[in-house]
């Protein structure tokens, strides 16, 4: 899961721009695809499709969807959706365990019983290899690129050996976990917290609130680097998110060191020397600082929609969620996801348009409900525009808003930690310096940049 990573027109809404995307619930456990490829061999040049055919329909196909175990039961209710919508084409699961699905997928992919469709980890690699349909052509006809936030998209695209730009290789629908800032509805109230805060100020005067009202503002682990969920935010506020993602694309060019994320560095010090976390933050890890959200400790809890499963066993409804708000109020919000309903299609397929219907079929209402029924927040298109962000409704209704407000701002990004995993081991070590006073911002940010630069020169 993401704890372990270290893996159109508008209207405006309260200053942003906001897409025409409705929100569909989320529900509350998230769901980890094991998935991962490798290289592969021997593809056909029909790995770029020069025309495509929409009106399939009617002529009937049986599609291979290659499913990792753990995720069967979702990708079961996607294919059964589809096939309701559309019963003339079959969809069958070929299963496989997961700790098995990284290593099949590429020798799959370059055999001639390859399956339709897939989710490769490894995307780079599989374009590389040719094993991987272009999916520019179905983009244009189904017109995804209108239907799907950018930010979405975006870690579907390579060029030149890059991904996050370039031709679309993976695509879909929208859907995913929400990371965000949780929070004790009881403690909120003590310190009159009635709105959503609109900026980082905002979010800061009601933590100086509680920390003068003898409540801790925040509660994380560091032991394990899980303050990391916190400045990822931050990052994502101030640098803005397609910087931070062209990092983890490993975009030429594409650098933290930058004032933005000096800046961002410097607010999560300012926090930790005002003493908005606990004084043993370094010594605690993921488990405890569950049990010290739910046990009243702390006001807030920056984390992954992924977590209400565990916070439920003691705590349901005793807790809310809203999205990182942004650096500047009426600014574009940001914040880290992993798209769900993004899938591509083999390029030894032999039923390419028909498993471009069904990535066509992700984008609606009926997928966004499975991807619902599976736990994740998801977006559909054509619908009518996402509610704002409150205090107010059910926690699902707060995951759905919130995933909304950040898709309508194209605000997706990825996890800092794995542009590369000498990064995630840095980042761990330099937030334990943070906390410790023993490195700054400025030090920081450079060392942090220099491991990046090692990696990607070391391959």
């Amino acid at each position: 899961m993401p704890e372990q990573h270290p893996t159109s027109p508008v209207r405006t809404v309260g200053g942003r721009p906001r897409a025409p995307l409705a929100a569909v619930a989320a529900a509350s456990v998230l769901v980890t695809l094991a998935a991962c490829s490798g290289p592969g061999s021997g593809s056909p040049a029909s790995a770029t499709p020069t025309a495509v055919h929409t009106a399939v329909a009617d002529t009937p196909a049986t599609l291979t969807l290659f499913s990792a175990a753990g995720v069967e039961t979702y990708e079961q209710g996607l294919a059964d959706a589809f096939q309701a919508t559309y019963p003339k084409i079959k969809v069958k699961l070929r299963v496989e365990a997961d700790n098995n699905y990284n290593t099949v997928l590429p020798r799959l992919l370059a055999s001639d019983s390859t399956p339709d469709i897939v989710q490769p980890y490894d995307l780079l690699g599989g374009v590389k290899d040719n094993l991987l349909t272009n999916l520019d052509a179905y983009d244009e006809a189904y017109g995804w690129s209108d239907k799907v936030p950018a930010s979405a998209l975006a870690p579907g695209r390579v060029s030149n050996g890059v991904s996050g730009s370039g031709s679309l290789y993976q695509a879909g629908g929208s859907a995913g976990p929400l990371v965000g800032v949780f929070y004790n509805k009881e403690l909120a109230a003590k310190v009159g917290m009635k709105t959503v805060p609109a900026s980082i100020s905002e979010l800061e005067a009601v933590m100086a609130k509680a920390n003068t009202s003898g409540i801790t503002p925040i509660v994380a682990s560091n032991q394990d680097g899980l303050i990391g969920h916190l400045y990822n935010l931050l990052l994502g506020d101030y640098m803005g998110a397609q910087a931070l993602s062209d990092i983890v694309h490993h975009k030429p060019g594409a650098t933290l060191d930058t004032p933005e994320a000096v800046k961002a560095t410097k607010t999560l010090q300012k926090w930790i020397k005002a003493g908005y976390f606990a004084s043993d933050v370094n010594a605690l890890n993921q488990e405890a600082s569950y049990g010290q959200f739910t046990g009243g400790k702390g006001l807030f809890f920056f984390q992954g929609s992924w977590i209400t499963q565990t916070l439920d066993k003691n705590f349901k409804g005793e807790y809310g969620v809203f999205p990182m708000p942004p650096a500047e109020k009426g600014g574009k919000q940001a914040g880290m996801t992993s798209n769900t309903l993004a899938f591509s299609i083999a390029a030894r397929s032999k039923n390419k348009d028909a498993a471009g219907l069904f990535l066509d079929f992700l984008t609606t209402s009926e997928a966004a409900k499975v991807a619902v029924d599976n736990g994740y927040a998801a977006l559909a298109s054509g619908a009518s525009d996402a509610a704002e962000p409150s205090l107010s409704g059910t926690l699902t209704e707060q995951i759905q808003t919130g995933y909304a407000a950040i898709a309508s701002d194209n605000g997706f990004d990825g996890w800092l930690q794995n542009s590369a995993p000498a990064v995630n081991t840095k980042l761990t070590q330099q937030l334990q310096l943070l906390v410790s006073g023993k490195v700054e911002p400025t030090a920081m940010v450079k060392t942090l940049q220099t491991t990046y630069a090692d990696a990607l020169k070391a391959g």
